[in-house]
């Protein structure tokens, strides 16, 4: 994966450590580059006038903001000088133009960036901003787009509408959020206060738990531009982080009601991965769309002639089951070269049983469930209406 450039776009000076800075500086440490741009002046809304707020307090705070950016490897920052909790007062353009010049210097692939129901107006109107200021034109730089949580305001809109379906293994980098956030002197709250110390660390392991993992950091993926070069990776070479994504998919109910196999444990998932290392007759794969995992495509009882296969798409995602299906039934064909495709699916699933129709299986229908057949060696399968992707397999099997 090529090193990527990320912009963090925020409302007010901590928002930026608060949201992202542990997944930020893990991306930092893999090779990618970040900057952060910060749109408002901060605290000013704290005081009764703005005049009362000192020159003494806003250089405390850019002291603050250029210290904790720079301790985990923030390539540059940025600053405006929006007044606080009032960008409502300024002409949105005037807001947009100023990411879209900053955009233009730093040319970033990804951006990081606020809720768009977050209690504070800030936050919000910064949201508004980042979508207008990255239009999906042919030209445009930024191809993903990710919201995240702040503490103190995210958590604190009625109804909760922040619902994450990314999340970002954080446990070696939690520290360097907690000690950038510590910088922030003028900022940080004593606990219970949420934009606390305790406060960030308690949030990393809440949402840790979510996905079985120590500590993480929680996203939103608000837009994803996939130039659909698509690749299978082997269950026996993946990370702790993609063990648990598929952990969490699989467990996910919009998943696990048509799966025999209902809820297991973290303990069952990483022993059946691991008993996967030496069959022959089985192989597992996590399917990516770029970098974006999109889905799983598995083999069973295979042999010269024939197999079982699987395949369930990312619950988060929409419109993914036909790549899933086109590339699952190539590898087949081309790799496992078998002549016979078999597979089960409950009845009630009527969204699979249309796609297999879509792909030209014989399909007996039952009342519990149903059987699919597909005789590749009469020309079935292949990479034919999808040939403009591109495919690339990496497996235990040596296949390059």
């Amino acid at each position: 994966m090529r090193n990527k450039t990320i912009l963090i776009v925020v409302a007010h000076p901590d928002d930026e450590v608060l949201g992202c800075f542990g997944t930020i500086a893990r991306m930092i440490k893999e090779g990618h580059r970040a900057y952060t741009l910060v749109l408002g002046e901060g605290k000013s809304s704290r005081a009764v006038k703005r005049s009362d707020i000192t020159q003494e307090s806003y250089d405390i705070l850019d002291d603050e903001f250029y210290k904790a950016n720079k301790s985990i490897g923030i390539s540059e920052v940025f600053r405006e000088r929006f007044p606080d909790n009032a960008f409502d007062s300024v002409p949105l353009l005037e807001i947009i133009k100023s990411i879209e010049k900053i955009k233009q210097k730093t040319k970033p692939d990804i951006i990081f960036t606020h809720y768009e129901s977050d209690l504070n107006i800030d936050h919000k109107i910064t949201f508004q901003a980042v979508l207008t200021a990255t239009r999906p034109m042919n030209d445009e730089c930024v191809s993903e787009i990710y919201s995240f949580e702040v503490l103190s305001s995210t958590e604190w809109k009625y109804p909760h509408s922040f619902s994450p379906n990314v999340f970002f293994d954080i446990s070696d980098t939690l520290e360097l959020k907690i000690n950038a956030m510590n910088l922030y002197k003028s900022e940080l709250c004593e606990y219970p206060h949420p934009r606390s110390l305790t406060g960030i660390e308690l949030n990393a392991k809440y949402r840790g738990l979510q996905v079985g993992l120590q500590s993480v950091e929680s996203f939103m993926l608000i837009r994803l531009v996939n130039h659909c070069k698509i690749e299978f990776k082997s269950f026996s070479e993946l990370d702790i982080n993609e063990i648990a994504i598929i952990f969490v998919w699989r467990n996910d109910k919009r998943v696990c009601e048509f799966m025999k196999a209902k809820n297991f444990s973290w303990e069952i998932h990483n022993e059946f991965i691991k008993s996967l290392k030496d069959r022959k007759d089985m192989e597992y794969f996590l399917v990516y769309s770029g970098d974006v995992a999109i889905g799983v495509v598995y083999f069973v009882d295979i042999n010269s002639d024939s197999c079982e296969f699987g395949i369930y798409a990312n619950p988060n995602l929409k419109g993914y089951g036909k790549i899933l299906m086109q590339h699952l039934l190539d590898y087949a064909k081309n790799t496992l070269k078998v002549k016979t495709l078999y597979s089960s699916v409950y009845t009630k699933n009527k969204r699979a049983l249309k796609l297999y129709e879509s792909f030209g299986f014989e399909i007996q229908e039952n009342k519990e469930m149903s059987f699919v057949k597909l005789d590749l060696s009469a020309g079935g399968g292949g990479l034919l209406s999808f040939s403009r992707f591109n495919l690339s397999y990496r497996s235990f099997r040596g296949v390059a």
